[in-house]
């Protein structure tokens, strides 16, 4: 049985979809909707940003947003005290390990921790995908993030197709 295409959205969506209805079952606020202030962004070219790693990569790099186009990424903005957050992460775990062979990469990208902080929660949580630290708050402002846990998932042409929070 030939596996269907990723970018074909047969994997993505139902991805998504089973997400957010996971997340809606267990109580949590992630639901589709808009946050204020990001209206014009889901079809907008994704703002491209320049972040340490903390954990799942190498030490001291710099991962830049602008190199992953051409595949979707799923940017998931959390903190350590976010209790919403520390649900959801192992659920966006397994969606990175399953479709990481499609070419899907899923960045933590902590707004609110030190790196180290950061790096233990990855570690304890048994998280294989990239953890970013935005303690500058520039991904956070680019993409409008007010609330937390938000996802902000970028097609493989590097424009926003959806923003949950």
């Amino acid at each position: 049985m030939a596996q269907p295409e990723f970018n074909s959205g047969k994997i993505l969506y139902p991805a998504l979809a089973a997400l957010i209805a996971l997340s809606a079952l267990i109580g949590l606020a992630v639901l589709p909707r808009l946050a204020p202030g990001v209206g014009g962004m889901v079809g907008a070219e994704a703002p491209d940003v320049t972040l340490p790693v903390a954990a799942n990569g190498e030490p001291g790099a710099r991962m830049q947003l602008a190199e992953l186009k051409g595949q979707p990424v799923i940017l998931d903005f959390w903190a350590t005290w976010c209790g919403p957050c520390a649900v959801q992460a192992p659920i966006l775990d397994r969606i990175a390990r399953r479709y990481e062979k499609k070419g899907l990469v899923v960045l933590g990208v902590n707004v609110d921790d030190p790196p180290h902080v950061a790096s233990q929660y990855a570690l304890k949580k048994g998280l294989s995908y990239p953890i970013l630290i935005d303690d500058a708050k520039e991904a956070s402002m680019r993409y409008g993030v007010d609330k937390l846990p938000s996802l902000v998932v970028i097609d493989r042409q590097g424009k926003v197709a959806a923003y949950l929070t």
